[in-house]
């Protein structure tokens, strides 16, 4: 069936699942989808299967409306008991985390005053005022996970904590970094280190992040496979100054990638690029041990099944536009890249020009594959995107591995953190961020129905070629005979 039947399957199952969303067809979506299945065995297509994943996207929506009684209840809220559900998330002025609320069968986004400590499981009590999500995209958006709501607190305390468990050590350990980080560094710096290394972007200003949106490098404050990427890189390489085999050190990364996802929120990216990895160290492994063969490995295939899990378990990730982002970037680089990596200019290149030009490469493939979403997201495309990658991209991986150092270097009172920091590492930086978002053209304006039509374009050239690759399998190839004479 090709190289195209897992990312088929994972295409198929995210269109299936939004239309669901606008549909809701229930048990009838499934008998049509076991119908597919079994037109699959029959005749090994892998159209049929496809088919059948997208009639089990079609099944996974559940309708989350508001009973009536709920519906008049949740505006007149103004005291609230209940349970935090995740890792608080702070915020420049406030500090966020879903809440199940005892009395009332619907959970709600809270934003609580600075002050108090908060972790999963914790029992809460809230003072404040309800209030409505806007604009409806986000309402919609959040009415999808369960949450049917804000609560603004103006007082909070807690009644019970939680039970012990890893999800809370995760987030006492999260809230302790912050910590650290706001005695050790500048606020600039602190802010930024903890959006780039904890998720914590809630804390930038607004117009520090909507400049790193002009620019087109908004993915660095989301934490995704680039930060995943870079850590693992650097444990591989510390890893490997101590002599590891590459068998003992994906045993060790591993785990490592797992508690970072949890540190980071447990964010679809992280749990892509957490998924990812786990497939990559169980090839090596069991190719070192002569159980596989190294030209088995597919990346694209990883994706996919990473993209299929993420779709079962959280099948609203399916109109996430940070999801689509970040699977359609990667799928664009494995998908695009090759056809760089191998062409012959870039043999013909000196080796101190084919590095950078290998980064640029890799942000145009990646630019390619999320297109559709970061016109169809934000309305504008970012022509200086590419480049500016190109620069801040090592420059954020730079941040990363300094900022750990700089900050487990904090109890040198000798030495000059804030002046490392705000003059020599950040500051340079934003500045940069700030300058490329002030250029002139720096966001080019699309139409709304840019990202179907790119979508759409893509869909049938992916059907278009498994089509053709079904009838190669089946006939054999073309055999192209003179005509005699």
């Amino acid at each position: 069936m090709g190289r195209a039947l897992l990312p088929g399957i994972g295409a198929a199952l995210g269109f299936g699942i939004a239309f669901g969303y606008a549909l809701y067809p229930g048990a009838l979506a499934l008998a049509a989808g076991g119908g597919a299945l079994a037109l699959a065995a029959w005749r090994r297509s892998a159209v049929a299967l496809w088919a059948a994943a997208f009639a089990l996207g079609l099944a996974l929506p559940v309708r989350e409306n508001l009973p009536a009684y709920l519906s008049f209840q949740l505006p007149n809220l103004r005291e609230v008991t209940g349970r935090v559900l995740d890792i608080p998330e702070p915020r420049t002025k406030n500090v966020s985390f879903t809440l199940a609320l005892d009395n009332l069968p619907a959970n709600l986004l809270a934003y609580v005053p600075h002050g108090r400590a908060f972790d999963p499981g914790d029992r809460v009590r809230l003072v404040g005022r309800w209030g409505r999500p806007e604009p409806e995209a986000w309402r919609q958006s959040l009415a999808r996970r369960g949450v049917h709501g804000l609560f603004w607190a103006t007082e909070a305390e807690v009644l019970a904590a939680g039970k012990a468990g890893l999800s809370r050590w995760a987030s006492r350990v999260r809230q302790d970094l912050l910590a650290h980080l706001d005695r050790t560094l500048p606020a600039p710096a602190a802010d930024l280190l903890a959006a780039l290394l904890l998720g914590a972007r809630g804390r930038l200003p607004d117009e520090e992040e909507e400049a790193f949106r002009l620019v087109g490098v908004a993915h660095v404050l989301a934490l995704s496979g680039l930060h995943v990427g870079i850590l693992a890189a650097g444990g591989w390489w510390l890893l490997g100054l101590v002599r590891l085999r590459p068998a003992w050190r994906y045993p060790i990364l591993v785990p490592a990638v797992g508690f970072y996802v949890l540190l980071g929120g447990a964010r679809v990216s992280l749990i892509r690029a957490a998924t990812m990895f786990a497939i990559l160290s169980l090839f090596w492994l069991l190719w070192e041990r002569g159980w596989v063969l190294r030209k088995w490995l597919d990346p694209l295939q990883g994706l996919a099944f990473a993209a299929i899990v993420v779709l079962i378990f959280w099948p609203w990730s399916a109109l996430d536009a940070g999801f689509q982002l970040s699977f359609l970037s990667t799928a664009g680089i494995l998908l695009f890249l090759p056809g760089w990596t191998g062409s012959q200019l870039r043999g013909r290149l000196p080796r101190w020009v084919r590095r950078p030009a290998d980064l640029l490469a890799v942000t145009l493939c990646a630019q390619m594959g999320a297109m559709p979403v970061i016109g169809t997201a934000f309305g504008y495309l970012s022509p200086y995107g590419p480049l500016a990658n190109v620069l801040l991209v090592p420059w954020t991986g730079a941040i990363l591995w300094g900022g750990i150092l700089l900050v487990l270097a904090g109890f040198l009172a000798s030495l000059p953190l804030e002046f490392l920091a705000e003059r020599v590492l950040i500051g340079p930086y934003l500045a940069t961020v700030r300058w490329l978002s002030s250029l002139p053209g720096a966001s080019l304006p699309v139409g709304p129905g840019f990202g179907r039509w790119w979508l759409c374009a893509a869909l049938g050239v992916l059907l278009l070629r498994t089509l053709l690759d079904e009838a190669r399998s089946r006939h054999g190839p073309l055999q192209h005979r003179a005509s005699p004479g």
